[in-house]
């Protein structure tokens, strides 16, 4: 089957749920020309934002961080606390893969800055669960940490009688999968975000349920439901505010930033070095996409005039350390239950087809 290529963007037919105009032009590019406007109007987001946020005394902390330790959260994080004079507690999800440099990072930053943190730990049998029926399904470690993880940062809120939950993921990040098809977990909360009048966060918070329940399993989007939500349900759901989604995103600049004002630096990867098993993730979602995972990333920072051309190809180029990657994946098969030889020979699978 001939590989077809946006005529603006490196994205191709390779991509899930993808779709070309007349013009050559892919539904990704189309569906963020319709927002790109409001994305690059920072005086209107910043109020926006203000917005959002709004406490009103009418909760202990003006706002429950997602943490990882990384680049982007740090940043977020200190701005939140010095330019904004926010009241706010940290937590950083222990998934399981959580790596030893990542836990000093973030006890680090948070004695720095001053602010109330917690490691949060799921049960190790949902975690297990969860690793172990969506890698059976879908052969990726990295969308049940996606649920995990957007589950206890929506409840987290409740739990703690936060006002709202701030999270930190990048611009690329978040716009990777957006496009007018409802394909996109993330996508009702760009929309809501981007709207003056937001949804009731319970009603947001059903209509992702429901994508979850439609795109990926029942019996998952009730254990969401009934275990990692309990808080929500019953304490009120609080809004999910995305940093980035209202201030500006350079990466260098981030960096820059962070060395010039914290005790951050990059010490071994600049993305990711907070899990375990990321390289092993990365291999197996490269070998079934035929080409990098971040494709869809990447097409973004073309969208939003961060690189050009020639630096997204640079980008595209895969670079697996296979032997790390299959140390990894090992170890992970072995924690989920799962039998290593299968996910491998799945994965050769669905890299025959063209998605």
């Amino acid at each position: 089957m001939k590989v077809k290529k946006c005529v603006r963007c490196c994205l191709d037919s390779t991509v899930k749920h993808i779709s070309f105009d007349e013009n050559g032009v892919c539904s990704f590019c189309n569906a963020y020309d319709k927002i790109k406007d409001r994305l690059h109007d920072y005086d209107n987001l910043e109020r926006l934002f203000l917005k959002k946020i709004a406490n009103n005394g009418n909760h202990k902390y003006d706002a429950a961080v997602g943490f990882s330790g990384g680049k982007d959260s740090t940043y977020l994080l200190y701005k939140l606390v010095k330019d904004y004079k926010l009241k706010v507690k940290a937590f950083t999800l222990d998934n399981g893969f959580l790596a030893p440099e990542a836990k000093e990072k973030i006890k680090e930053i948070v004695n720095e800055l001053g602010v109330e943190h917690e490691f949060y730990e799921c049960d190790d049998r949902i975690l297990k669960e969860m690793y172990h029926y969506i890698c059976k399904k879908y052969l990726s470690p990295c969308i049940a940490c996606s649920f995990l993880g957007y589950a206890v940062m929506i409840n987290y809120a409740s739990k703690i009688d936060a006002a709202c939950t701030i999270h930190g993921r990048s611009i690329p990040q978040m716009l990777r999968a957006y496009q007018d098809a409802d394909y996109d977990f993330y996508k009702p909360f760009i929309v809501d975000g981007l709207s003056e009048d937001s949804l009731a966060p319970e009603e947001l918070y059903k209509d992702a349920l429901r994508l979850i329940d439609k795109l990926v399993d029942e019996r998952l989007a009730k254990r969401i439901k009934d275990e990692l939500l309990i808080d929500g349900f019953k304490n009120g759901f609080r809004p999910f505010v995305a940093y980035y989604l209202y201030h500006p995103y350079n990466k260098d600049e981030i960096i820059k930033f962070l060395e010039e004002n914290t005790s951050w630096r990059v010490i071994s990867e600049e993305e990711h070095f907070d899990c375990l098993i990321h390289h092993g993730a990365m291999y197996l979602k490269n070998m079934i996409a035929r080409r990098s995972h971040l494709m869809p990333e990447i097409a973004v920072m073309m969208r939003e005039g961060t690189i050009n051309s020639d630096e997204a190809k640079a980008k595209l180029i895969v670079n697996d350390d296979k032997k790390i990657a299959i140390k990894e994946l090992k170890e992970f098969a072995k924690y989920a239950g799962l039998n290593y030889n299968t996910l491998m020979l799945k994965a050769k699978i669905y890299s025959k087809r063209w998605w």
